[in-house]
């Protein structure tokens, strides 16, 4: 079965790869699909891809993975938007277990030194007052904060970023630039330069780095709409994707899997993580904002539960039950709304995986602000994640999962 996941990946990684819809799916969408008529009468227009793996487990609690997908296409362009925070983020983790007497905590400075890129010299959101890189990974996952991620992203250099991701098998994945900032192409091949303290004293600086690698384009139908909006004018030709940010649904979701079933991945693409590292992840990737005390959201009518958990409760501000926990990361940017998660419920011993994508533009103006994710597209994840989750429920078991090592890290 292990085997056969990883055969599966690899082959809805190539260019070519032809994916039918998988007829179990089609029977669990079948019970909701009267309520997005529009969506489903016209998939090619909302680029609607989904991703389902059930998880078997076997008298040993070892997973044995089984994927259903829906108009999987892995090379039909869809941008990521924040989706891409979540291997900035585990591979950042990553990266400090290669440096000597520096982890996640370790306080840092980044230096003023690139045109149009700020230093920063301390966060007074976070618990010492300082920046580290355990809280911007605090607050990428779970406010889905930009800046945290952007300051991940020159950690780690767009080199050492792609060719990692490369080497562990994504090799689809192109992370071109920053998010919410408006930076040219050259701009995001540089990064600012890093130090990092302990009692005061510098233990480790890394110094500014310039990506040499040519991003290549590497996906189709990458001009999208029919107009966009640029310095407040209208252009009346589609907005053109190439040179921005990509990872197809199934890598993103392999992704996922690799960080929460370690043992899944092939000998020689095992991230090099403790499993007090994954430990670390997994209480960030399903913290809740009214459970972070630094930074304490107060206001829970913005940062309300559902806020960055789109499968099963986008659709309302009421708490998440506690017995279920979302390990995942959510984008929303140009009219596309796509959630990567792993699904878990203690109390009725539930876990699955379940990555969408779905694009709403109806005037097909990009760059306008006017797109349907209230009416449309964050219903529509909520209803297919109710949906699996209600499949879930009444799926009979051979073994009943141990699901005690997801547990919430700290806050």
């Amino acid at each position: 079965m292990l085997n056969r996941l990883i055969v599966f990946f690899i082959t809805v990684s190539a260019a070519t790869a032809q994916i039918t819809d998988s007829p179990l799916i089609n029977e669990i969408l079948k019970n909701f699909k009267p309520e997005f008529p529009n969506i489903f009468s016209a998939p090619d227009k909302y680029k609607l891809q989904i991703i389902y793996t059930q998880v078997n487990r076997d008298r040993n609690n070892v997973p044995e993975l089984e994927t259903y997908t829906y108009r999987l296409k892995p090379r039909e362009y869809f941008y990521p938007a924040s989706t891409i925070k979540f291997p900035i983020a585990v591979l950042a983790m990553e990266k400090l277990n290669s440096i000597e007497n520096v982890d996640q905590y370790t306080s840092l400075n980044i230096l003023t030194e690139i045109p149009g890129l700020e230093g920063v010299l301390e966060d007074k959101t976070s618990r010492t007052g300082l920046p580290s890189i355990a809280h911007y990974i605090h607050k990428l996952f779970v406010v889905s904060d930009n800046d945290a991620s952007n300051r991940l992203y020159e950690f780690l250099g767009r080199d050492y970023l792609h060719q990692r991701l490369w080497d562990l098998g994504y090799t689809e994945t192109r992370i071109r630039h920053r998010l919410d900032i408006a930076l040219s192409e050259k701009q995001n091949r540089y990064t600012s330069p890093f130090r990092f303290f302990h009692d005061g004293s510098i233990i480790y600086e890394q110094p500014s780095q310039k990506a040499k690698i040519d991003l290549d384009v590497n996906y189709n139908d990458y001009l999208i709409g029919k107009a966009h909006m640029k310095n407040g004018n209208r252009i009346e030709q589609p907005f053109d994707f190439s040179k921005k940010n990509f990872m197809s649904l199934m890598e993103q979701q392999y992704f996922l899997i690799q960080v929460m079933f370690p043992e899944t991945a092939p000998e020689d693409k095992q991230l090099n993580l403790t499993e007090d590292d994954y430990k670390f992840l997994y209480g960030k990737m399903s913290l809740l904002p009214r459970e972070s005390k630094y930074p304490l959201y107060e206001d829970n009518d913005h940062y309300y539960d559902s806020y960055c958990k789109f499968f099963m409760f986008g659709d309302t501000k009421e708490r998440i039950p506690d017995h279920i926990r979302i390990y995942n990361k959510v984008g929303l940017a140009h009219g596309f709304l796509v959630d990567n998660a792993y699904v878990v419920d203690v109390k009725n011993k539930v876990e699955f995986f379940l990555s969408a994508v779905l694009y709403v533009n109806q005037n097909e103006t990009l760059n306008d602000n006017t797109y349907e994710y209230n009416e449309i597209s964050i219903p529509f994840l909520a209803a297919l994640g109710n949906a699996v989750y209600r499949f879930e429920l009444k799926r009979v078991k051979d073994v009943l999962p141990d699901l005690t090592r997801f547990e919430i890290g700290n806050k």
